[in-house]
Parts: structure tokens; C-alpha cells; sequence
């Protein structure tokens, strides 16, 4: 089993609520997608203390969308 060269938070669209995952484990839910943005990065600023390992975090196109439209409302 090769080695991960970074850990990866990913926030994903679940429908009526937005899904944060650590490599692919589902470790929260959020209603809201800041509320969602902020729990991830926390974790993973959290995470950069921790590990020596790069750490990132991505999102699914919903959330890009998301974040599309509320830039367009305020």
C-alpha cells in the first residue's frame, strides 16, 4: 500500500446538507456551505499542526456553485 502524499478534505453536496470528509471518511455535516467551509478548514488548519503531510481541501461542483450564487447575491 503506497504512502499518501497529502490529506484531503473534500465537502460534498449530500442533497440537503453538505458532507465533510478526511480522505474520503465522512466526518461531519453541515446545513449551511459556509458552516461547512469553516469546519473543514478548521480541521485541517488543526491537521497542518499535527502531520508533516501537505493537507488541502477541495470541494465538489455543487459547492462551487454555491459559493457562485452568493457571490452574485451580496
Amino acid at each position: 500500500m503506497r504512502e499518501a502524499d497529502h490529506i484531503d478534505y473534500h465537502i460534498a453536496d449530500l442533497g440537503e446538507a453538505w458532507g465533510i470528509f478526511r480522505d474520503g471518511t465522512q466526518i461531519g455535516v453541515r446545513e449551511h456551505a459556509a458552516d461547512a467551509i469553516a469546519f473543514a478548514n478548521f480541521f485541517a488548519d488543526r491537521e497542518t499542526l499535527l502531520n508533516r503531510l501537505p493537507v488541502r481541501v477541495t470541494a465538489d461542483v455543487h459547492l462551487h456553485r454555491e459559493l457562485r450564487a452568493l457571490r452574485l447575491a451580496a
